[in-house]
């Protein structure tokens, strides 16, 4: 398994961000801590593909980039208006990821990312300004992985979350309005 050095990410949405507060097992029962960052299609991704191509290199030399090419290598970058951007649950294209590019960015239960609001002061709770929706920059890297069932590809690791401004929530959580119906 091979790794790029760390690289700060351009400003981007924030999306799953409950699993930066508890990580969650997955259906090999290994917990991880992690979210989505989306970043709008026009986003210039060349030092994040550079990343890319810099683990996918170390570990499989300067075939790497026909492979990533090809899909031979499978990208960690994510079509928002593709299959993978739909609920698996609903069947519904999950919210703000229209238009989008994603990456699914997680860390082992033993590293769980920094989070940090605009003063760089630490995070705590989920009630704070760290939310699905808000805006803000991570620093990830991204490392290779084979799998005789899933092939060779690139993921991503996260190791901080700095939140940068505020942003419409996404699915829902806001509760109901008191006023309303009180």
């Amino acid at each position: 398994m091979a790794r790029s050095e760390d690289i700060k990410t351009p400003l981007c949405r924030l999306a799953f961000t409950n699993d930066l507060f508890e990580p969650r097992a997955n259906d090999k029962g290994v917990k991880k801590w992690g979210c989505t960052l989306l970043f709008p299609k026009t986003t210039d991704f060349a030092a994040l593909r550079s990343a890319v191509l810099e683990a996918a290199e170390k570990e499989w030399g300067s075939k790497a980039v026909d492979w990533l090419n090809n899909g031979t290598i499978k990208s960690p970058f994510l079509d928002g208006d593709g299959p993978q951007g739909v609920s698996k649950k609903t069947g519904e294209r999950n919210a703000g990821f229209a238009d989008h590019t994603f990456l699914r960015v997680s860390s082992g239960e033993d590293y769980r990312p920094k989070l940090v609001d605009r003063k760089v002061l630490p995070i705590t709770s989920k009630d704070g300004p760290l939310y699905s929706g808000c805006y803000g920059y991570a620093v990830i890297n991204f490392w290779t992985w084979e799998d005789p069932k899933n092939g060779k590809g690139v993921s991503a690791n996260i190791s901080m979350v700095q939140v940068a401004k505020d942003g419409e929530r996404l699915g829902g959580g806001g509760g109901v309005d008191v006023d309303k119906w009180a």
